[in-house]
């Protein structure tokens, strides 16, 4: 579903009252239970720090913690081999198997790398552009019931809009989006409010 309207008319808004940021003055919001919403805002939060990776696999609770453990303790054994290293590997590994959190880990990577991130780079040195790349990945990863993008095609270039969009046509939750990209609109939009 594509939200469009005039700036200032509150699109934006609207898209962090269905998220649950903020409330409503007047009216009831009615939430399926267990239903998972994730919102890409317009703006990039000052408070977000860490290795793109880390960013990315930090939605995904506790089995993005054992990702994120991996992901460093991999790295680290390129410089450093020690008994101890070696064996939280193996915890990280065993755990890892236990929780079947593997494809997880594969695909953090696959959509860092279709969205032409360096997952090792620090998120506060990246541009604008980089960081609303990284939270729409992250936003990617979680695969919400609810999928909230506000501008998502901002500061993205044609060949990521292009799998953006493939990506979009296959995803099975629902889609929420405000944008003023005409063309990402009618490829994706079956409906418009």
């Amino acid at each position: 579903v594509a939200l469009l309207g005039r700036n200032g008319t509150g699109k934006t808004t609207r898209l962090k009252v269905i998220a649950g940021e903020i409330g409503v003055t007047e009216g009831e919001i009615s939430r399926q239970k267990g239903v998972r919403i994730t919102h890409l805002p317009q703006e990039v939060p000052s408070d977000i720090q860490g290795t793109l990776f880390d960013i990315v696999a930090s939605g995904l609770g506790s089995r993005g913690d054992l990702l994120k453990d991996f992901h460093h303790i991999s790295h680290r054994l390129h410089t450093e081999h020690t008994s101890e290293l070696m064996a939280d590997l193996d915890r990280v590994q065993a755990e890892l198997d236990r929780t079947e959190s593997w494809d997880l880990n594969n695909e953090v990577e696959y959509v860092l790398t279709q969205m032409k991130l360096d997952a090792d780079a620090n998120f506060d040195q990246l541009s604008g552009g980089q960081k609303r790349r990284t939270l729409l990945t992250r936003a990617l990863v979680l695969h919400p019931d609810i999928l909230l993008l506000d501008e998502p095609t901002n500061h993205l270039d044609i060949d990521t809009i292009n799998w953006l969009e493939d990506f979009f046509r296959k995803y099975s939750g629902t889609l929420l989006f405000v944008t003023h990209d005409r063309m990402f609109m009618q490829h994706l939009a079956t409906r418009i409010v």
